[in-house]
């Protein structure tokens, strides 16, 4: 903001817009390819089965499942809001687009 006034760049907007969702769906990928790999490295418990490996399971299942859980998460949140962003800003647009008509009927009945 510059004098109190907003400058957006639409097509600029939208292209972040777009990126971010990118970037979502790519987090997302990686999580099912590197997060399944854990989850299935994992399930074979390579820290064994004695006293020690279960004592290791059981504190460390639940932090796998956590991460992995909020992995997703992130993944869908910034696709969501890429899409978010892109409808803001075609919102934004139509709106200035409806104002500016209407100013310009109001500036002819003078």
């Amino acid at each position: 903001m510059t004098d109190g006034q907003l400058w957006l760049d639409p097509s600029r907007a939208r292209r972040g817009g777009a990126d971010l969702a990118l970037a979502g769906e790519a987090v997302t990928a990686r999580r099912a390819a590197d997060g399944g790999a854990i989850e299935a490295a994992s399930g074979a418990r390579p820290w064994g089965r004695d006293d020690i490996g279960a004592a290791f399971e059981r504190n460390y299942r639940g932090f796998e499942q956590t991460v992995l859980r909020a992995w997703v998460g992130v993944g869908h949140r910034l696709t969501e809001m890429g899409s978010d962003v892109v409808q803001s800003v075609d919102a934004s647009v139509q709106t200035d687009a409806a104002n500016a008509t209407r100013l310009g009927r109001a500036a002819d009945r003078r």
